[in-house]
């Protein structure tokens, strides 16, 4: 598809033939390279649907002739367009831009820069050597890599060689080792054998006597802990005096009666459970009461408030409206009729309310009646106002355009006058311009002029040869002309600079200045302004010091506030846990602690006595059968139920519960007293620590505040010191450049007047530029003269062509004054005109001022009435607004009243008392019912203190009955044994097993030493045999093939380096043969253009045109290249793009396009212009054709060449002389149908 083209531009417009489809077909027939004939075939499709257009590419073919005989390719099975330019000999990139290019991009060659780049990199085929460039950089990197790769294995291998030959080494000397250490392991064994042998026969001897030692032994500790034993039982054991039979038989009883006693006690336990949860929930019911109680009181609160508040807005609200009789105590019927009183002046107060409006609306409406007449008057005057001023405008207007027709009328009376005297002038000057030229001698002055300039060349010839004959002297002639100059470049550069910098310069230094002692002046300037930089920083930086002092003090406080929070924390944390107060209660609850404690001690220290008073009594009854108090005998089961009684009162359980209160309450005062370095640290920290260092961060704060605002100060003034240097050093380089061009200048100007002076011959003053100079002058003279012979023969022609002009102005200038009089007579018929116009004006101008006095009367009228409805209108707002604020108040108090009445009304009908008063009732009868329960609890709770009492007594008789009876046990037992003892002591066995162990002791020491050295070897010769089993094993392994391994890799390793530095000289090779090429194609192009240009362009502003390729800085050593277009004037190149026209623009995309034809196309010898001359002139048309014409004659002998030429210029193919080369060509024109046809016509019908 063509460029810029959507949707098909090439596909048969559907709407031209009704119909939803379209196919097309493109072919085309050519020789590929090879001399096959080949015809490639396209097909498309342009589908047109509901609300679009789809294009669609068929399938193609590719037919081959070869001797007759075809074959085609499908593009199903082959990429026709990677064929075409292998058939057609040239790439992709030469075919779409040179070869085949459409009008619209045949101009390319003017875009921009990085388009143009992009298109030569293409016809170069840049990406194709810069992927292979690429690559090979790639590969050698690759390769690099992987040489690191078999450097670290040919490493690896060595260090494994390295380690094989190691191994083996130390393989051999482990195996020597080992077979030592094998025969001193043999003798070893010998050794122990033998002491094994003696030590189990003296241990054979000693295990006779062994037993009955051992049972001596065992019966004497038995003895010692039977002794121990009954010692320990004996310490607290009361001692019976009943048998044996007697006190098993107590301990089997036991058991029985404790059962009864735990029965009753449970039985109580649950009727206590019973008891406790009615209490619960009854005390949940009254809890219930209490709440439902108390939201009834708030109830009857909030009634007597409601009640009161009430009362306070009728006396209030009488007071504010004036209704009198109400500020004294009010009852219910003065209540009412208030609340009577105060609706009715609200309905009253909204009545008048409306009444005002009424009226107000009613006196506006009459105002606005007034005001609407005057309006329409006020209309009525200002509509005929404006219809005379339209009328004025309109006789304005047409003033306007007579005054303009007038004005455009370049005549009057005085311009004919003036046309009159101008013709009679120029009838003088004609006849003077005739006599003039007879009288004046042009031919004279003509010989005159050539005898002077003949005079001129003899001189110049003259100096010509001085110049020759001073060459002689020309070094040093040459050396006092750069003298010369460089002393005046010098000059002025100085002057340039005193006259840009010298004002500054001044002001700086305070003086006037000279070029000579500038540096030193302005150094001086720097050193002051670096000085008082610097002293400004010091100031600054001890300012700054003076901050990170205060920041660290300030920082140091936060952090010990920050601590100091942490501990307080901490303390508040301990005491809490330790003695469950604040810091505050801290001595109070001390205090408490310790009184409770000073209570359970004395509560224990009394129980102790009591404990042995009780504990007597019952010792008196148990023997004496009587009170131990008062003497009295028992009868019956008074003795058991004392005795019961007594030992419930000094049970173990009662003592340890309160020994164990009192250890709680000392523990408890304990842990107080523990807290109190951390309440004295509380104390420490809020009362004194803490203000301190918060008075202490915020003393550091404000003294940090104003530090900052100095250093802010310092900082504005090192700022200013430093802009203040920098601007004094922005003139270091002009002062260095005035001292250099001063230095130069004097240095000049000496060798110069050295060489002056020591010169002696006259002839060297003059150097070659001098007698250059002199030449320019004279060729200055000559050209004036000859300018001068010119213009004589050009006032000859001009004197004759003068009289023929001045003949012509008389002819003019007389029918102009024909013009003039006709013009004069339409000037006198529009001032009559304008002149009525203006008397109309005039009237309708009065007219307008009565008009204006009408509208001003009127207007004084509007405003009046105006200003009195305003006034009505604001009054009665103002009335009304006061009523109705005055309504508003009584509604509000009467919405007040009632709201109040309905909240007080609304407690009674809801029965608020009644309910109150029920609610005490159920509250008192709950009462009564948790006491009754509380009392009967406590009752049971007595009971069961009682069982667990009688149940304890029972545990200690029990406990004394088992003592007795293990106590006398033990003692049979220590009976028994020391009986035994005493028999197994009159053997003497043991001096004999002591003989007999010392030797079995000899000989086991002896055999463990043997034993010790035996494994110390065989562990020596085991770990030596394992460190040879793993060297051995580690040489298969690891080593055995590790010379091989290192072999190879140091080859690997080798030959890879050998590739790299192959690689690195094929790449750069490759990259030098890229440059050669690309430079010889463009030499060949320029050459080409350079030719084309000066054959076809007709101008003189460009003489030659090229394509510049400069080189762009790249990574690598590989060159990328940007190109441009530029134009040649007077060996001056200037680039094309944006300066040249569009004529110039597509002769040179053109001549362009021909270069790279003949240069990229060799192998496909066609290009096709399509409309080659747009934009050209005639010159160039027929210039580009001759050049066509001698690019086609002279390659008309290629066999595969040939020239498509698109346009409709045919005189572009005459002034081509197209019939020297062709007979036919080819026509595409439409029919009468609107249909395009192609036609087969003879070129000669063209010519």
């Amino acid at each position: 598809m063509p460029p810029n083209s959507k949707g098909g531009s090439f596909v048969h417009d559907p709407k031209l033939c009704n119909e939803k489809e379209v196919l097309a077909q493109v072919k085309i027939r050519f020789k590929a390279t090879n001399g096959i004939e080949h015809i490639l075939c396209r097909r498309s499709q342009l589908t047109v649907k509901r609300n679009t257009r789809q294009f669609k590419t068929l399938e193609g073919s590719l037919v081959s002739v070869r001797n007759g005989e075809r074959s085609a390719i499908s593009s199903r099975v082959a990429e026709l367009d990677q064929l075409m330019p292998h058939y057609l000999g040239v790439s992709k990139a030469v075919l779409d831009n040179v070869i085949f290019c459409h009008q619209e991009e045949s101009l390319w060659p003017m875009s921009e820069p990085s388009k143009l780049k992009i298109k030569f990199d293409e016809i170069f085929e840049a990406l194709k050597y810069t992927k292979a460039t690429d690559n090979i950089k790639q590969l050698r990197k690759d390769q690099n890599k992987r040489l690191d790769g078999l450097k670290l294995t040919e490493k690896f291998t060595k260090e494994n060689k390295d380690k094989g030959d190691k191994a083996e080494r130390q393989s051999k000397q482990l195996d020597a080792e080992l077979k030592g250490l094998r025969e001193e392991i043999t003798e070893l064994q010998a050794k122990i054998k033998e002491a094994e042998h003696k030590h189990q026969e003296a241990w054979d001897h000693a295990a006779k006597y062994q037993h009955v030692v051992e049972s001596l032994n065992a019966k004497e500790g038995k003895r010692v802990w039977l002794e121990e034993d009954v010692a320990g039982l004996r310490e607290d054991l009361h001692e019976r005096s009943e048998s044996d039979e007697w006190l098993q038989s107590e301990v089997d009883q036991y058991e029985e009666r404790t059962a009864v006693h735990e029965q009753h006690k449970q039985q109580q336990l649950k009727q206590y459970d019973s008891l406790t949860r009615a209490i619960a929930e009854g005390g949940k019911k009254l809890s219930n009461k209490h709440i439902e109680a108390g939201k009834y009181e708030e109830q009857r609160d909030n009634h007597k408030q409601e009640i009161g508040r009430r009362k306070a807005l009728i006396k209030d609200s009488s007071r504010r409206h004036s209704i009198r009789g109400y500020d004294t105590d009010l009852d219910d019927m003065q209540i009412n009729e208030y609340m009577e009183r105060i609706s009715r002046l609200s309905k009253d107060q909204t009545a008048a309310v409306e009444k005002a409006r009424r009226e107000t609306e009613r006196e506006a409406k009459k105002a606005q009646g007034v005001l609407s007449n005057l309006g329409e008057r006020k209309s009525a005057v200002s509509t005929e106002k404006n219809s005379l001023k339209q009328q004025s405008d309109a006789n304005a207007r047409n003033i306007g355009s007579f005054l303009a027709n007038i004005n455009n009328i370049e005549f009057d009376e005085g311009g004919k006058a003036i046309l009159e005297s101008k013709i009679e002038d120029i009838a003088a000057r004609l006849q003077k311009a005739k006599d003039q030229s007879k009288k004046e001698s042009w031919d004279s002055k003509l010989q005159e002029s050539n005898a002077q300039l003949r005079a001129i060349k003899d001189e110049s010839e003259q100096l010509n040869r001085d110049l020759l004959q001073g060459t002689k002297q020309a070094s040093e002639l040459a050396r006092l002309a750069h003298w010369k100059e460089e002393a005046e470049d010098r000059k002025r550069n100085l002057d340039k600079m005193k006259g840009v910098h010298g004002v500054r310069l001044q002001k700086l230094l305070n003086q006037s200045w000279a070029p000579l002692s500038l540096e030193v002046e302005f150094q001086k300037v720097i050193d002051q302004k670096t000085r008082q930089l610097k002293e400004s920083e010091r100031q600054r930086e001890l300012v700054s010091r003076t901050l990170e002092q205060v920041d660290y003090k300030l920082n140091n406080a936060k952090a010990d506030v920050k601590k100091a929070e942490k501990e307080l924390v901490a303390c508040v944390k301990r005491l809490k846990e330790s003695a469950e107060c604040e810091p505050e209660e801290y001595a109070k609850t001390l205090s408490e602690m310790q009184e409770a404690r000073d209570l359970f001690k004395a509560d224990s220290d009394n129980f102790e006595n009591l404990r042995k008073y009780f504990t007597r009594g019952i010792e008196v009854a148990q023997k004496k059968h009587e009170c131990n108090m008062c003497q009295r005998a028992f009868h019956g089961a008074e003795e058991k139920d004392f005795i019961s009684r007594l030992k419930q009162k000094v049970a173990n359980d009662t003592a340890a519960q309160v020994k164990s209160d009192l250890n709680d309450a000392e523990d408890d005062l304990r842990k107080a007293k523990e807290a109190g370095p951390s309440h004295d640290t509380w104390v420490r920290l809020s009362t004194a620590e803490l203000p301190k260092l918060q008075e202490e961060i915020k003393k550091l704060g404000i003294e940090r505040e104003k530090i900052l605002g100095e250093i802010e100060e310092h900082d504005k003034i090192v700022k200013e010191h430093e802009e203040a240097k920098v601007d004094v050093e922005s003139l270091a380089k002009p002062v260095r450049d005035i001292a250099k061009n001063h230095q130069d200048l004097t240095n000049f100007l000496g060798q110069i007047k050295d060489f002056t002076a020591n010169q002696t011959e006259v002839e060297l003053t003059q150097t070659p530029d001098d007698i250059q100079a002199q030449l320019e002058v004279l060729g200055g003279k000559s050209q004036s003269l000859e300018n001068s012979i010119a213009k004589l023969r050009t006032d000859k022609e001009r004197a004759r062509s003068q009289i023929s002009t001045l003949e012509l102005d008389l002819t003019k200038e007389k029918s102009n004054l024909s013009d003039a009089n006709h013009q004069l007579d339409r000037k006198t018929v529009m001032s009559k005109q304008i002149e009525e116009l203006r008397s109309v004006n005039q009237k309708h101008q009065g007219t307008t001022k009565q008009l204006v006095l009408q509208l001003q009367d009127l207007e004084r009228q509007t405003s009046e009435e105006q200003t009195k409805l305003d006034d009505l209108t604001q009054r009665g707002q103002d009335k009304e607004k006061s009523l109705q604020q005055e309504a508003s108040k009584l509604a509000d108090t009467v919405h007040k009243l009632e709201l109040a009445e309905q909240n007080i009304q609304a407690y009674l009908q809801d029965g608020g008392p009644a309910k109150l008063a029920r609610c005490q009732r159920e509250i008192e009868n709950i009462q009564e019912e948790i006491d009754q329960g509380k009392a009967e609890r406590n009752r049971v709770t007595v009971s069961i203190n009682k069982i667990k009492e009688e149940i304890d007594r029972h545990k200690e008789i029990k406990r004394t009955i088992l003592d007795n009876i293990k106590y006398r046990q033990k003692l049979r037992e220590l009976e028994v044994c020391q009986t035994e003892i005493a028999s197994l002591s009159a053997q003497n066995d043991e001096a004999d097993r002591a003989y007999w162990q010392k030797q079995a002791s000899h000989w086991r020491r002896i055999f463990d030493e043997v034993v010790a050295r035996k494994q110390s070897k065989m562990g020596t010769a085991t770990a030596k045999d394992e460190q040879l089993g793993k060297l051995i094993q580690d040489w298969q392994t690891d080593y055995k093939d590790s010379a091989v391994h290192y072999k190879k890799a140091h080859l690997e390793v080798e030959t890879t380096k050998a590739a790299i530095e192959d690689l690195g000289r094929y790449g750069a090779a490759m990259d030098h043969a890229i440059m050669a090429y690309h430079s010889i194609k463009m030499e060949e192009i320029n050459r080409i253009v350079e030719e084309l240009w000066k054959s076809t362009y007709q101008g003189t502003d460009v003489d030659t045109i090229m394509i510049r390729s400069d080189s762009e800085d790249t990574k690598g050593s590989r060159s990328s290249y940007k190109y441009r277009v530029c134009m040649v004037k007077q060996d001056a190149e200037m680039d094309m793009r944006g300066r040249c026209s569009a004529g110039q623009k597509v002769l040179a995309s053109i001549i362009i396009r021909l270069a790279l034809a003949e240069c990229f196309g060799v192998n496909c010898g066609l290009i096709a212009l399509d409309e080659p001359t747009t934009n050209l002139d005639r010159d160039n048309i027929r210039a580009l054709a001759n050049s066509l014409h001698n690019i086609i004659k002279a390659r008309r002998r290629q066999s595969n060449f040939q020239l498509i030429v698109i346009t409709h210029d045919e005189d572009f193919l005459k002034q081509m002389n197209c019939p020297d080369f062709c007979d036919y060509y080819y026509r595409v024109s439409r029919n009468d149908r609107q249909k395009s046809e192609i036609a087969r016509q003879s070129i000669a019908e063209v010519m």
